[in-house]
């Protein structure tokens, strides 16, 4: 037999041309006894084959590696196991689809609401100098924790990054107005004012701070407290305060106890009026124009009244012309009247020996020092008897 497609020579029993692999055709030349022959055998090597396929197929699928003789026994029973089996591929397919989506949607869900993800995430952004990636981060993890102050810091730091400064001082101020004690945000936000030469602010913030740690952060920028000279309290001498200030620094001061800000500029030392207290309060100011601690004092000066002048002669009869000579204490006048009234600065004032005048009279002196201060009355009886007088007495007798 030859194939009809290509004229071949077919071997008995094969279904397919071994040259060209068409299905074999039966030639018309052969008499109808060898067709009907040649049919049986065809019918037989077909099903022969299609056996063998059909094994093969179950081997391929079947896990032993081989087929069990029920298996390959029948078509329809083996196509149904193949298709139960698909159906289940099919299905754990889907349902392994369905927990990895699943999966997937919780793990993005517990993200998205997980502060410290949130953060982590906004530190990987921020390594990355991608500032507007994190900067949604944070303020996703603020939605999830409204109170944080490290977010809130770490958002006023990305501010700051995306020249955002006025942000950035708005964020830092509501911090350091909650917590007066974070050093942190303190920091932060001063190194803004300075930038930003907004030295009101400065001063501001320095006023509410409470916290000892964090007022240490502002010593480099404000002036440290005057200083007096002299140890408030109670002289009895004369006195004058004088006030101190670091270099390049103003110092304002007031007596009566207002506010030294509004008061007037130190250019030397204050004396202290005697019986008076005096309240002196003084501020140092620097360049940028900033206030430092004031330091205040109270000053008194209790001096003692002069003592009284001396006088020589200091009383007595005279027959002969007299001169009084007064001596003055150190620092004082001395005034004096002849009519019996206690003497003021509106008396005769003693600047040369008084000549005694004739008669019984007292003499009252007191002495005042520079700050009217008066010692006690110094009174001198003085009887003065000119010797001319008695003399004529004595002619004029006999007649």
């Amino acid at each position: 037999m030859k194939c009809a497609n290509c004229g071949a020579e077919l071997k008995v029993g094969c279904m397919y041309c071994s040259v060209c692999g068409k299905e074999a055709q039966i030639v018309s030349d052969y008499n109808l006894l060898e067709d009907d022959f040649l049919r049986d055998v065809l019918k037989e090597q077909e099903e022969k084959v299609r056996k063998e396929v059909m094994g093969k197929s179950v081997h391929n699928q079947n896990t032993a590696g081989k087929a069990s003789p029920e298996e390959t026994h029948t078509k329809s029973p083996q196509k149904r196991r193949i298709k139960k089996r698909l159906i289940f591929a099919v299905l754990a397919m889907v349902l392994l689809v369905v927990l990895i989506v699943s999966t997937v949607l919780m793990v993005n869900h517990s993200r998205d609401n997980s502060y410290d993800y949130q953060m982590e995430r906004a530190q990987n952004y921020l390594e990355d100098k991608n500032y507007r990636e994190a900067e949604n981060r944070v303020k996703r993890a603020l939605e999830l924790d409204e109170d944080s102050v490290e977010a809130k810091i770490l958002l006023a730091d990305i501010k700051v990054l995306r020249s955002e400064e006025d942000e950035a001082v708005k964020i830092l101020e509501e911090v350091c107005k909650e917590h007066k004690d974070h050093k942190d945000a303190y920091q932060k936000l001063i190194a803004l004012y300075v930038e930003q030469k907004d030295y009101q602010a400065l001063q501001t913030l320095s006023e509410q701070a409470k916290d000892s740690e964090v007022s240490e952060l502002f010593s480099e920028y404000f002036p440290k407290a005057p200083e007096f000279d002299k140890e408030e309290g109670i002289y009895t001498e004369e006195l004058s305060v004088g006030i101190s200030a670091g270099d390049e620094c103003k110092v304002y001061y007031t007596l009566d106890g207002t506010d030294p800000r509004e008061g007037i500029e130190y250019q030397s030392p204050i004396p202290i009026v005697p019986g008076e207290t005096m309240q002196i309060r003084a501020i140092a100011k620097n360049d940028y124009s900033l206030y430092g601690d004031e330091v205040q004092g109270e000053f008194q000066v209790e001096l003692q009244k002069p003592q009284k002048p001396r006088v020589s002669p200091s009383g007595g009869s005279f027959y002969d012309v007299q001169s009084i000579v007064v001596t003055i204490p150190e620092g004082c006048k001395v005034y004096y009247t002849w009519d019996g009234t206690t003497p003021g600065t509106g008396s005769t004032q003693y600047t040369q020996p008084i000549t005694m005048p004739e008669g019984n009279n007292i003499l009252s002196l007191i002495a005042v020092n520079e700050h009217g201060m008066r010692s006690d009355v110094l009174k001198c009886n003085y009887i003065y008897m000119p010797a001319t007088t008695n003399t004529a007495d004595t002619e004029t007798e006999p007649q």
